[in-house]
Parts: C-alpha cells; structure tokens; sequence
C-alpha cells in the first residue's frame, strides 16, 4: 500500500478535449424509426422517418459554463415550482428542461440558423459545400452575444412552448442556400429591413436559446410567474452578465455535424471590415 501524502487541491493537467469531440455524440440513439411519443416525453417528431431523407439542421451550439450553467438551472426549477402552484387547475403543466439530460448531465444549448429541414442523399455534400462556402465568404469573425429577457415561444409545429433566452439579430446567408435547395426560410419576416410590420416584430426577437419547454400554452398567469422569476433583480443582474461566444456554425446532416470554424477577430483573413453573424 502506497503511503498516503499530503496534497493541496486537486488540478488537471490534462489539456481540455477539442470542440469536434463534442460533435461525436452529439445525437441520441435512436432505437426504431418508428415514432413513439412515450419514448420522449411525450413528444413527436416534426419531420417523419423516410428512407433516402436526411434531417438537416444549421445551428450554434453552446456549452454554458459552470456558473451560468447553474444560475439557468436555479432559475428554471423555481419557475418549475411556482408554475406548479399558480398553474395547480390546469392539466399538463410540466416544465421540462434543455440544460441536463435524465442523468443529470450538463447538455449544450444551441440557436436555430435554419428550420429543421430535409434533403435528399444526392443533394447532402453539395448543400453542406454550399453552407460552408457562403459562412466563409461573408468576412464574419468570431463574436459573443448577450441575452436580453426570458420568454414563452409557442411553435405550432410542435404544439410545444419554449422558454428562451432572447438575442440579439442574424441570418441571411444560410437561408438563401436552404432555399435554393426548396426548403423553407427561417424567420423569413425578419429579412428586408429587419421588420415584420403586420407583427411588429423585429429581426432580434428572433433569435433565442431555448432553456426549457413545456405542452402548456403560454397563457397570462405563466408569462406573469416567469416574468416574476427572471425579472428579480438579482436575476436581472446576472443575466446582463451572460454572454454566449460563438466561434463556429454547425451543420447537422443525419447524425454527421460540420463545424465551420470562423476566424478570429483580427486574423488576416478578416482584416478588411469584420462582420457580425448576426448582424443582416
């Protein structure tokens, strides 16, 4: 037996895994093609299973780190409780959410580029060569978000509500190749000059990172609860601190993912008027 020694606080040495590490595991296993709802939740696929059709998703994805990990984590299990009670007459008023798997494990949160699409096997390599070519032409670098509220988003697609974190805007390129190969535009509305003037809508209250969701609809008692949580000012404060670094786009073809890197502000390949992803 090894004598025991003193030893301070514990520290790696062991250098962080790379971000394409990540892209490995990124899809949960599925065990049958067929759609049953009580292996998810309750939830039903959006895009039906059909030999030859490829899933298709352009996104950013985010690991939150510990700290904002565990404040969006406190946040939405007060809002679960409190829900609970203000919500008690109403049926189905689960809030399940992004941020750990059923083991309890930290999961990345992602913004959508795109809608959940479909291609065919023959379009797969030149759409994700299209993708690729149009995120490294625009002269984008690097940059970070900040959030501004938390919100319900109800999709009729899904017949879910979201809880999201509002951001700041994005978009253009990556629709124009979704529709050239017939597929829909994501917030097509918040094209042109950034608004849609029947909704009133502006281009940066598109885009989001869902933390949570829910079957229940959004009604006047829920956006008051929420509201009470993460309008506190303690939640407030922390909040405004929030910041989500995005140095990549990641497109989804079935379960392959590309990340496409984007340069550092500053770098050679950008040095002639950097650009905001975000920014139309």
């Amino acid at each position: 037996m090894w004598p025991e020694r003193n030893r301070g606080p514990a520290t790696s040495t062991l250098p962080p895994l790379p971000a394409s590490f990540h892209d490995l595991y990124a899809s949960t296993v599925r065990t049958t093609t067929r759609d049953d709802p009580s292996l998810h939740q309750g939830r039903t696929r959006q895009i039906p299973h059909v030999p030859g059709n490829w899933p298709t998703h352009i996104y950013i994805e985010w690991h939150p780190p510990p700290a904002v990990h565990e404040l969006l984590t406190e946040l939405v299990s007060s809002l679960q409780s409190q829900a609970s009670s203000a919500l008690a007459g109403d049926t189905n008023t689960t809030i399940t959410n992004f941020l750990q798997s059923d083991l309890g494990a930290p999961q990345p949160l992602h913004i959508s580029l795109s809608r959940p699409i479909v291609l065919s096997s023959d379009d797969r390599a030149t759409f994700l060569r299209e993708v690729e070519a149009a995120i490294r032409a625009s002269g984008i670098a690097a940059f970070g978000l900040a959030c501004c509220r938390a919100e319900w988003h109800r999709t009729a697609e899904s017949a879910r509500s979201f809880l999201v974190l509002r951001l700041t805007e994005m978009l253009r390129r990556c629709n124009d190749v979704v529709a050239k190969y017939g597929q829909s535009r994501l917030y097509e509305w918040a094209e042109g000059d950034g608004q849609d003037e029947e909704e009133g809508r502006w281009v940066g209250e598109a885009f989001h990172v869902s933390i949570a969701w829910s079957f229940v609809e959004p009604t006047e008692e829920l956006v008051r609860v929420t509201e009470q949580v993460f309008g506190s000012c303690s939640a407030k404060k922390r909040m405004r601190e929030l910041r989500i670094p995005v140095e990549g786009v990641k497109v989804k073809i079935g379960n392959v993912i590309t990340h496409v890197v984007l340069p550092q502000r500053g770098s050679r390949a950008n040095e002639k008027g950097a650009k905001n992803l975000l920014g139309l």
